[in-house]
């Protein structure tokens, strides 16, 4: 297990790293027009690094059975993720952007609470899940309590709204309660639910539902029958649906975020060389930093991150099904999905393979938020992986005085 969590150690500190080195280059631009000085966001991602590794250290040392023996931790964590939550949405606290009503801070201080949500998620639900035992079988206990809560979460997400954290947070909460042995009907069901709700909410959202509009021509071309489908839902003509996409701004951000990897070719333009990052690119620091690495890195770039994103989910999922107890394994599971799922949507997006949402590419994007959150769900899945070959303190007591007996 030593060797597992090594490679997870270094994938990791290898993203963290190039994430540096591409937020300084994707931004040096932006930050020089609208800050004067084009070290501005990279000197804060490098403070907030600092940060989220001191709180990932904190977090492997930190039993996480404490987690399910100390109540007042789960409350306090229930507690500071709502109130994050509701605060985005406080005057004074909260602040808007881009129509979304996502931060809260003051000035140049902003942090996300969404992204406390999904790690939240995880451990609450897992806690939750492995304390009732049989009962996950149970449609009470095992089914409406969890989703219920997980439904007051998805509920403020939506609010917002920040469509891409409401996703990421409902597949992790549905993939815990799928694994932990909740009956896959009632997980199927929410699900068709869920989905039915949140294709309603996207169609009423002028800002989503244009860009859903934007993929769903690209994907089916302008003659398909699902285009004129969607222009009914929309109350639009087809040539009506068909001109939107062609004036869409999200169109153009796609198209400049594919020209990106074209640009770059096979070996990339080299650092600091890109041409998409002068304002041609929108969010080319945060969303679609990807892209970035792309142009100038080329697929040396592109394919390292891929390979370790894959190198983290095995070592996670190794971690997960050889956890001591049943708890470490659902944490393990949903920690790893969490971290791996919001990687491949933004790759999907960056890509052109999926409809824009607006999520951080774990390690790399700028943003301490996302920063802090992954590196503390890392810090996670290494204490757990330390208990593998670690037993418990209640379980090695039990063997000593069973020892003690026999003798």
């Amino acid at each position: 297990m030593r060797k597992v969590i090594v490679a997870l150690v270094t994938c990791v500190a290898a993203l963290a790293g190039m994430g540096l080195i591409f937020v300084a280059s994707a931004s040096s631009v932006r930050a020089a027009n609208n800050y004067g000085d084009s070290h501005y966001f990279i000197t804060r991602q490098v403070i907030w690094m600092v940060l989220a590794v001191a709180l990932g250290f904190m977090a492997a040392r930190f039993d996480y059975h404490l987690w399910a023996r100390h109540r007042w931790l789960l409350i306090g964590l229930l507690v500071v993720a709502l109130a994050g939550l509701i605060a985005v949405f406080v005057p004074g606290l909260g602040i808007r952007s881009h129509g979304s009503s996502r931060w809260v801070g003051y000035g140049a201080v902003r942090f996300q609470p969404s992204e406390l949500a999904k790690v939240a998620t995880v451990l609450l639900l897992s806690v939750w899940m492995s304390s009732i035992g049989w009962r996950v079988r149970t449609f009470w206990k095992g089914f409406l309590l969890p989703m219920g809560g997980l439904a007051i979460f998805l509920g403020l997400l939506l609010k917002e709204p920040d469509f891409g954290a409401t996703l990421v947070t409902a597949v992790v909460g549905a993939g815990i309660l799928f694994v932990a042995g909740t009956r896959w009907i009632y997980v199927l069901g929410a699900g068709f639910l869920g989905c039915l709700g949140f294709l309603g909410m996207l169609l009423h959202d002028k800002v989503r539902s244009e860009r859903m509009m934007v993929y769903v021509v690209k994907l089916c071309g302008q003659t398909s029958w699902i285009t004129e489908k969607l222009a009914g839902l929309l109350d639009k003509s087809v040539a009506q649906v068909l001109q939107d996409v062609a004036t869409s701004d999200k169109k153009h951000q796609v198209e400049q975020s594919v020209l990106a990897f074209i640009n770059g070719g096979e070996w990339g333009v080299g650092l600091n060389n890109s041409m998409q990052k002068h304002y041609y690119l929108p969010e080319a620091h945060t969303d679609f930093i990807y892209a970035i690495a792309g142009e100038e890195w080329g697929m040396p770039a592109t394919l390292g991150i891929l390979l370790a994103f894959g190198v983290i989910l095995i070592c996670g999922l190794l971690i997960a099904t050889r956890a001591p107890d049943r708890l470490g394994r659902l944490m393990a599971f949903g920690l790893t999905v969490l971290m791996v799922f919001q990687a491949c949507f933004n790759i999907g997006v960056v890509t052109d393979c999926l409809p824009t949402k607006g999520l951080a590419l774990p390690f790399i994007s700028y943003g301490g938020s996302n920063l802090l959150t992954a590196f503390i769900a890392v810090g996670i899945l290494i204490n757990i992986g330390m208990h593998i070959e670690e037993p418990d303190e209640h379980v090695r007591a039990q063997l000593y005085d069973g020892e003690w007996r026999d003798g």
